[in-house]
């Protein structure tokens, strides 16, 4: 068997699998096995396959096939031009993020400029967002809090892999862990927090089905984490300070709701690339 036959065989098993992106996923995943990609398979196609090479494929093949999400499968998944080590328990960073990432990092340059601050990632996750956060702006402090066991793991893993020097990782719920801080102590609070509505989750493909249910669930109206971090943690804010959320479609004028009865003014939206209010900021001015 060539390099070639062994691809097209992936792409017509993913295909008939139904999967969303066959091709794509199959060279993703000869890559991850045979350790080369798109431009050498051109070049080098008709070289014979080594028998363990193809069974590696074949065995990631049939994750996939599976609904296994692409992300758990390789182990590692880019964002914002970083790293993440992903798996089983751990939410997978999105290209969607990156706007919410974006309207933060606007709003710290319009307020504050090179001014070192202290931030703080609830939900953190994998650390996507404290890392980005924290390249950007290395004289400022960057706390990621996160409460799942298995997602702490992760962070701690990207925190070193990333050389993220001025991160600090705490393991925290954001429904209790507030009294852990002073008052008017950050300058900016960011989240991706779970947003879906609770009797949703059963109807979403069975890749996010397989993401870990406590970085999803928002509970019943899908609300439950923008209100405790509106109503908790914005007194740890500095008047002035900024709040930054990832939304979910159809939850900007809830969200935006909360936060200015709050007290939070200037209020920003970002749209992500199918042109969905996925990030909204405000400057906290009680």
């Amino acid at each position: 068997m060539t390099y070639n036959d062994l691809y097209r065989q992936s792409k017509t098993i993913l295909s008939q699998a139904g999967l969303d992106s066959p091709a794509f996923d199959a060279m993703c995943l000869f890559e991850s096995a045979c350790g080369f990609g798109r431009q050498q398979l051109i070049m080098n196609g008709n070289m014979q396959v080594q028998d363990a090479q193809a069974d590696k494929l074949l065995s990631l093949i049939n994750r996939r096939k599976n609904h296994e999400p692409l992300q758990y499968i390789i182990g590692v998944w880019d964002f914002m031009e970083h790293s993440f080590c992903v798996g089983k328990g751990v939410l997978i960073p999105r290209e969607d993020t990156s706007v919410v990432v974006e309207l933060c990092q606007s709003e710290i340059n319009r307020i504050f400029g090179d001014k070192p601050l202290n931030i703080i990632d609830l939900c953190a996750g994998s650390g996507a967002i404290s890392v980005v956060l924290g390249d950007a702006y290395k004289a400022s402090h960057i706390t990621a809090l996160e409460k799942s066991d298995t997602a702490f793991k992760y962070l701690q893993k990207n925190v070193l892999l990333n050389k993220a020097e001025n991160v600090g990782i705490v393991t925290g719920d954001v429904f209790t862990d507030y009294v852990n801080y002073v008052e008017n102590f950050f300058d900016v609070i960011i989240s991706n927090p779970p947003y879906i509505e609770s009797q949703v989750i059963a109807t979403l493909e069975p890749e996010v089905q397989l993401e870990p249910l406590m970085a999803l669930d928002g509970g019943t109206d899908g609300y439950d984490f923008y209100r405790v971090i509106v109503n908790k943690w914005s007194s740890l804010l500095k008047r002035g300070g900024v709040l930054v959320f990832e939304l979910g479609e159809g939850q900007l004028d809830t969200v935006k709701q909360i936060m200015e009865s709050a007290g939070f003014t200037q209020i920003k939206q970002a749209l992500d690339i199918q042109e969905i209010q996925r990030g909204i900021s405000g400057v906290y001015r009680p």
